[in-house]
């Protein structure tokens, strides 16, 4: 069980940790199937990351401000 920790952590660190400044930035996949807002870029890019290495698309497209209301939210992974 440690090792599967161990492995989920060093994955997790593969992606820069983040500050916690506030500058809303949105991502959108390629697809334009799903957004996801976060409180600042840095936030956007590591979700994305983390959305790669489980397989999921990546944000293709990352853009300041809030995401379209009208766009469904992506999942975190």
């Amino acid at each position: 069980m440690v090792s599967i920790l161990f492995a989920i952590s060093a994955a997790e660190d593969e992606c820069r940790a983040c500050d916690w400044k506030s500058d809303i930035h949105c991502g959108k996949v390629a697809d334009g199937t799903c957004v996801f807002s976060a409180l600042n870029r840095c936030q956007v890019e590591r979700v994305s990351c983390l959305r790669d290495q489980k397989g999921l698309p990546p944000f293709t497209e990352i853009s300041k401000g809030k995401c379209s209301k009208s766009t469904p939210k992506c999942t975190k992974p």
